[in-house]
């Protein structure tokens, strides 16, 4: 377990005007999925299952490893935002450990994320472990 360097540095763009701090490149800045990802998947339309649903083992572990590790884990969710309380005392519960929950993830999937910064996407296909690398087609705009 190493314990990283979470805070934010300064950043210059291509002129030298200061930009978006950035943290720094080991910190990975984990943005996770709730239902059907960390746990079953619970539909907002029945959120009295949302306190008792399942949650996934090998997630939890994971992402407590990661948070172990120094890396900053945030969850985000189509949950809209009255679901916040029940969100929480459900995630404190099952034991995870977070820095940040965002709610009013827009619904339906299929999600094309466009950014400043390097992302990168982890399609969830039924088990979490440790990341591996692999060399995949991606989009990317025109030159």
């Amino acid at each position: 377990m190493s314990i990283k360097d979470t805070s934010l540095h300064q950043a210059l763009d291509e002129s030298g005007k200061p930009a978006s701090p950035v943290l720094s490149p080991e910190v990975k800045n984990f943005l996770i999925d709730i239902d059907g990802t960390i746990c079953e998947d619970v539909p907002n339309e029945e959120p009295e299952r949302m306190k008792d649903c399942a949650h996934f083992p090998d997630a939890l572990d994971i992402c407590n490893k990661w948070y172990a590790e120094g890396h900053i884990i945030t969850f985000f969710t189509s949950r809209t935002e009255n679901l916040r309380e029940i969100t929480e005392t459900w995630l404190k519960m099952k034991g995870f450990k977070y820095h940040g929950l965002l709610m009013n993830k827009p619904r339906g999937g299929n999600y094309h994320w466009i950014d400043n910064h390097l992302v990168k996407a982890t399609r969830y296909e039924g088990k979490f472990t440790d990341l591996v690398k692999v060399s995949k087609t991606i989009e990317v705009f025109r030159d």
